[in-house]
This record gives C-alpha cells, sequence and structure tokens, in this order.
C-alpha cells in the first residue's frame, strides 16, 4: 500500500476506481502499523483493489475532510460510496470477510 500522493485526492481515486481502501494513521501509533503489514499481505492476493495510506501526521486536512477523529482508521469506498468504515478498535478480519464478499457480488 502506498501513501497518498500530493495532489492526489480521495475522490479522484474514488472515481477512477471500483474499489478504493484508504488506511488513516498516525506514526506514533503502534497498531497503525502493525494494521498497515496485515492490509498490505491481504491486497498481495487482491489486486483489484486500490489502496492508499494517509498519514494524519503529514496531510491533517485529508483526515478532517472526511471526519476522520482517531485512528487506526480503515475507510473503504465501492462504487464511490463509503461501503465500509472501522475505526479505533475494530476487526481487520471483518472487513477483509465483508471485502471478500464485495468482490464476489462484483464478480
Amino acid at each position: 500500500m502506498i501513501d497518498i500522493k500530493a495532489g492526489e485526492t480521495i475522490q479522484e481515486l474514488v472515481c477512477k476506481h471500483s474499489i478504493v481502501l484508504f488506511q488513516f494513521s498516525s506514526k506514533s501509533c503502534t497498531p497503525c502499523v502493525a494494521i498497515r503489514q496485515r492490509i498490505e499481505a491481504w491486497l498481495s492476493n487482491h489486486e483489484q483493489i486500490e489502496a492508499r495510506h494517509i498519514s494524519i501526521d503529514e496531510q491533517p486536512e485529508l483526515a478532517a475532510q472526511n471526519d476522520v477523529l482517531s485512528f487506526p482508521t480503515v475507510v473503504v469506498y465501492v462504487e464511490g460510496q463509503v461501503a465500509i468504515c472501522g475505526s479505533g478498535y475494530f476487526s481487520l478480519d471483518e472487513i477483509f470477510a465483508k471485502l471478500e464478499r464485495l468482490i464476489e457480488l462484483m464478480s
């Protein structure tokens, strides 16, 4: 999962791709690092999903514009709409299971 690039917007990515996963995190958040590693491992088998990491330390305006008030936060857009969201304490396995179902339905 790559970091969101300067000038790249969430709306631009959401419009370009059917499924987009965003992880918002902070450098000081140990669980954020672990979650990113698990997401990256999962994504290696799911090339149809576009993903970006957003550091709230470096781009707080993106977090604010998307109502991200805590971290870690994972937001998944499907066909331009928020379909899955987890923030603070959440099950990444549940998010993966929901994504798997969505992928199957869209195939």
